[in-house]
């Protein structure tokens, strides 16, 4: 066999084509575009799941709510609390949306803030 008999031998074996060479993106490389298996299915969450904002109520006191239904967020292992708040400051009622306690259930009222007590 002659020296350029062996080199289209190693050019054409297959182990050669699947290594990266120029012009191929890695796994990391992929994860940056939009359009990749690797983006989150985040078209049907409800919301994101926080606590209330510390006003003064919560810090001097506390604030009385009601958990108006126990829902399921899709891509979220725990279920979510919607609860209502009436506004201290306006008349209005505020919803926030807890991560659901277990034992949490609709009607119930939740105490939020520095002197709320624990049900």
């Amino acid at each position: 066999m002659t020296l350029s008999a062996a080199w289209i031998l190693i050019i054409k074996s297959p182990k050669w084509e699947e290594s990266s060479g120029v012009g191929t993106a890695d796994a990391a490389q992929r994860k940056g575009n939009p359009k990749s298996i690797y983006k989150t299915h985040s078209v049907h969450r409800v919301a994101p799941a926080a606590f209330r904002v510390n006003d003064y109520s919560e810090r001097h006191g506390f604030i009385k709510g009601v958990v108006r239904a126990v829902i399921h967020d899709p891509g979220r292992g725990a279920p979510l609390a919607k609860v209502q708040f009436r506004d201290p400051y306006r008349f209005r009622v505020n919803t926030e949306y807890f991560l659901a306690a277990e034992g949490m259930y609709t009607g119930q009222y939740i105490y939020c803030g520095a002197k709320g007590t624990i049900n």
